[in-house]
C-alpha cells in the first residue's frame, strides 16, 4: 500500500485518495474479523438449511412408508382413540355445564330463602324491639277454688288465680265451668302425652307441665296445692269428677264425694 504524503496547504486531507487509504488502513483489520464471522454465520445457517431439508424428505419418506405399510392401521387406532379421548372430555364439559346450571339454580332458591328469612328476622326484629306483653289471658275473678269463682259471677273456663283458706299466697289454676254454674278446678289433664309423666316424688309435689287458657296442654297441678284445695272441710263438700275419652271419643264420668 502506498504511503500517503498530506499536502498541508490543503488540511489534514488532500484532495486525493489520501484520507482514504488512511481510513481503509485503520479499520481494515476489524472489517476483516466482522467478515469472517459474517461467513461462519452463513455456513452454519447453510448447515441448519440443509438438515431442514433432510429432515423434510425423511418425513415425506416416512409418510409414503406409512401409507404403503400395515402401520397404518396403528395410527388410525391412535387418532380413533383421541378422538374418543376428546369425546369422552366433551360429554364431562357437558356434564359439568349442566352442574353448574344446577348449582345455579340452587345458589337462586337459597339466595329466595336466605330473602325470606331475613324479611322474617327483620319481622320478629320489629317484634322484639316493642315492650314484653303477657299474651296469656288471665282472669280477674279470684276465690277460694274454683266453684267459689263460679259462685261470684265466673261463666267463663279458663285461668284463674285462687286462695285457699290454708294457703299463704295465691295460685293458678285451670277453672272449668259448665253451663250449670258448677267450677271444677282441674287437677290433671291428659291429652297427647307431650308431657313426661314418669316423674319423681319431688315433682308430682310441686307440680309439672303447663296450664294453657285454651286447656289444650298437659299438667299435674301438684300434691301440696290439692292439698290446700281439699284441706278446708268447714265449706261445701269437696267432689271428685274424673273424666276419661276413648281413642274413639267416647266419653265417661265418675263422681266422688268428699261429705
Amino acid at each position: 500500500m502506498a504511503i500517503c504524503n498530506p499536502n498541508n496547504a490543503f488540511g489534514k486531507y488532500c484532495p486525493t485518495t489520501c484520507g482514504v487509504a488512511e481510513y481503509l488502513s485503520k479499520y481494515h483489520s476489524d472489517a476483516d474479523t466482522d467478515l469472517e464471522s459474517m461467513l461462519r454465520d452463513l455456513e452454519i445457517i447453510s448447515n441448519w438449511t440443509q438438515g431442514a431439508e433432510q429432515t423434510a424428505e425423511f418425513m415425506k419418506d416416512s409418510v409414503t412408508l406409512a401409507q404403503k405399510s400395515s402401520t397404518s392401521d396403528m395410527y388410525y387406532k391412535k387418532s380413533s382413540n383421541m378422538l374418543d379421548d376428546v369425546t369422552r372430555f366433551q360429554l364431562t364439559i357437558f356434564q359439568q355445564e349442566q352442574d353448574i346450571i344446577k348449582l345455579q339454580h340452587l345458589i337462586s332458591s337459597n339466595e329466595e330463602k336466605m330473602a325470606n328469612l331475613k324479611r322474617l328476622a327483620m319481622v320478629l326484629q320489629e317484634k322484639c324491639d316493642k315492650p314484653c306483653k303477657d299474651e296469656v289471658e288471665i282472669q280477674t275473678i279470684t276465690g277460694k277454688d274454683c266453684q267459689d269463682i263460679a259462685n261470684k259471677g265466673a261463666i267463663i273456663s279458663g285461668l284463674y288465680f285462687v286462695k285457699p283458706a290454708l294457703a299463704t299466697e295465691q295460685f293458678l289454676v285451670y277453672c272449668e265451668i259448665d253451663s250449670f254454674g258448677r267450677g271444677f278446678t282441674v287437677i290433671q289433664r291428659r291429652r297427647d302425652g307431650s308431657v313426661d309423666f314418669g316423674k319423681d316424688w319431688i315433682q308430682y309435689k310441686e307440680g309439672f307441665g303447663y296450664l294453657s287458657p285454651d286447656d289444650t296442654t298437659e299438667f299435674w297441678l301438684g300434691n301440696e296445692k290439692i292439698h290446700l284445695l281439699t284441706a278446708d272441710t268447714s265449706s261445701i263438700p269437696n267432689v271428685l269428677r274424673i273424666e276419661l275419652i276413648d281413642w274413639a271419643g267416647n266419653k265417661k264420668n265418675i263422681y266422688r264425694c268428699k261429705c
